[in-house]
């Protein structure tokens, strides 16, 4: 078996910086070759952060529920959120907008649209992540559709599903997972990698060359300890 690259890999806490200042749940970023970072943020948009350090919020408008809130519960059952992010071929955002339960696409001057919230005649449920492949596929990842979603986080509840649109539209390709999260393709499209977070876990298949997704399996430990990934 090739050697695992990241064994003793360490982190050197004097290396570490902060970049960006105020923001509001950046639970993606996205980078580009010049050095700016997009942040996902939390008043329904993101946060543009210049290579020099400078600021521009883009979105629609801003919604301060997130802030305002003063239960941490409440943060996350009301208004728009932001979550995962990709960017489309021409430069705009997809995002996965937990708040709103869509998939939605934003231009870089905060104009949007809901690409797609129900899947099957159904409501879509709780929009967690997304991800574009070099086909222009869209990766989605929806983690429940038990509402309120707090009640999901339990490790006896598997109702998270993985979707994919492509030119036939949005369709569930595997479904079953312990709150689906992050997913991720290796180099060459050939894998999934799934983080189930509610499980502890991630979990692959193989992708197939119409976007079937088969072969799941546990990689790496079937738990990864406490926390959730």
């Amino acid at each position: 078996m090739a050697t695992n690259p990241l064994a003793g890999f360490r982190v050197d806490r004097a290396a570490i910086r902060f970049v960006g200042h105020d923001l509001q749940r950046p639970e993606c970023i996205l980078a580009e070759p010049d050095g700016t970072l997009w942040a996902a943020d939390a008043r329904g948009g993101v946060m543009r952060i210049a290579p020099d350090g400078s600021q521009r919020f883009v979105g629609q408008h801003a919604d301060d529920r997130f802030a305002r809130a003063a239960d941490p519960h409440q943060r996350f059952m009301a208004g728009t959120l932001p979550n995962g992010l990709a960017f489309a071929r021409n430069g705009d955002f997809v995002i996965a907008n937990f708040g709103t339960d869509a998939l939605e696409s934003m231009d870089r001057e905060g104009r949007s649209r809901v690409l797609y919230d129900n899947i099957d005649g159904r409501p879509i449920g709780k929009v967690n992540f997304v991800l574009r492949d070099s086909r222009d596929r869209l990766w989605l990842t929806v983690s429940t559709r038990v509402n309120p979603w707090v009640d999901a986080v339990r490790p006896d509840l598997a109702d998270g599903f993985v979707a994919l649109a492509d030119q036939k539209g949005l369709r569930i390709v595997a479904d079953g997972f312990a709150f689906t999260n992050e997913v991720r393709l290796d180099a060459r499209e050939q894998w999934l990698y799934i983080v189930e977070t509610t499980g502890k876990r991630v979990s692959r298949m193989r992708v197939a060359a119409d976007g079937a997704l088969s072969g799941r399996e546990v990689y790496g430990p079937s738990s990864l300890g406490t926390g959730f990934p």
